[in-house]
């Protein structure tokens, strides 16, 4: 059902809730349609620390990767310098005779390329280099040949972080400002690391031991500096706010066509049909209870690893941004995990009941 916005007091209420329980420092939410929208903040940057903002930046941890590395690869894809059934070998000199040469675009944004989660890696390493030709030329070999097997995995997202560099000749963030930034007047978002602007603190307690702000939470993002593109990104509700309703425009903003909408609706296809993943061209897609119940199988969207979340549902014509802090001051993911479904729910059912009035 469209039409109203939901009940935003009421998902206000659930995040201080959250807050109250020890789940976040602070938070951010987001919630609209692909006209309206309303931004509230709750809480502090870091226990104890400065109030949450409206321009307080997030650390996005995976949703770097539909946000901007997908995003980015979408907009070369529609220029004609890449195509998604092009293969790594086809770009990449450095996995030439792997079993990495043969692995499609497409099996990278999937996640079906067959390569093993990051964490089967040794870490150590200490530059975007280092990072590169440990993913590409590494003794750990595939678990399945492309498109047989979904597995969620980063390595993926630093393989095409690599395509993008080599495509464009120039990084990772340039490509983001130049395709996906400066087009959506994206001025709160930024890969990191980050100096002088209000950011709401993460902390490491594996590497690094300590509070951060303004660093990349995630390892593999930190060691390449915010080029490794399945984490790096900063940003506020408001600027994921202008991202989603990009796409429930059907990639229009301003009055500016973004991307194609024959490319906004590949996003949201479900490319995994036969192995039952429910995954599109890097967003993660709906099912009956994902992000909640109420929301159909047309919504897409992804969480990130540091408390942050973005879903929409072009059918329903409805986002849900919802940042936090969660990894600042607790390693616990299950009961973040309940109060975004329920914070989903809520936006459903109250906006079901404007309807209704």
């Amino acid at each position: 059902m469209t039409g109203g916005l939901p009940d935003i007091d009421r998902m206000v209420e659930l995040l201080e809730s959250g807050r109250g329980d020890g789940l976040y420092s602070g938070a951010a939410l987001g919630v609209g349609t692909s006209d309206e929208r309303r931004i509230r903040v709750v809480g502090e940057r870091e226990v104890d620390g400065e109030p949450v903002t409206a321009d307080t930046r997030f650390d996005l941890a995976s949703l770097t990767k539909p946000v901007a590395t997908t995003t980015v690869v979408a907009r070369l894809v529609e220029r004609g310098e890449l195509a998604l059934d092009a293969t790594l070998g086809e770009h990449l000199d450095s996995v030439a005779d792997t079993p990495r040469e043969s692995i499609p675009v497409q099996s990278l944004l999937t996640h079906t390329s067959g390569l093993p989660p990051y964490k089967s890696f040794p870490y150590g390493w200490d530059s975007r280099e280092a990072l590169v030709e440990s993913v590409a030329d590494s003794p750990i070999g595939v678990l399945a040949p492309p498109g047989e097997l979904h597995v969620y995995s980063g390595l993926n997202f630093v393989l095409l972080s690599e395509l993008v560099r080599t495509i464009t000749d120039g990084t990772l963030a340039a490509a983001f400002d130049r395709f996906v930034g400066s087009p959506l007047d994206l001025d709160e978002t930024a890969f990191g690391p980050l100096s002088g602007v209000p950011v709401a603190a993460t902390r490491d307690r594996k590497w690094r031991e300590r509070t951060l702000r303004g660093e990349i939470h995630d390892y593999m993002g930190a060691a390449a500096n915010g080029e490794s593109g399945n984490a790096g990104l900063f940003s506020t509700a408001g600027d994921l706010a202008t991202v989603a309703q990009l796409l429930l425009k059907g990639g229009r903003h301003d009055g500016t066509q973004v991307l194609a909408p024959t490319t906004v609706e590949r996003l949201s296809e479900d490319g995994t049909p036969e192995l039952d993943a429910r995954q599109g061209l890097g967003w993660r897609l709906g099912t009956q209870t994902r992000p909640a119940t109420g929301w159909g199988e047309d919504a897409l969207g992804h969480t990130g690893f540091t408390g942050t979340s973005l879903w929409l549902d072009p059918t329903e014509d409805l986002f849900v941004v919802a940042l936090t802090n969660r990894v600042l001051v607790t390693e616990e993911t299950q009961a973040l995990q309940r109060l975004r479904t329920r914070l989903h729910e809520v936006a459903a059912a109250t906006r079901a009941d404007s309807n209704e009035r």
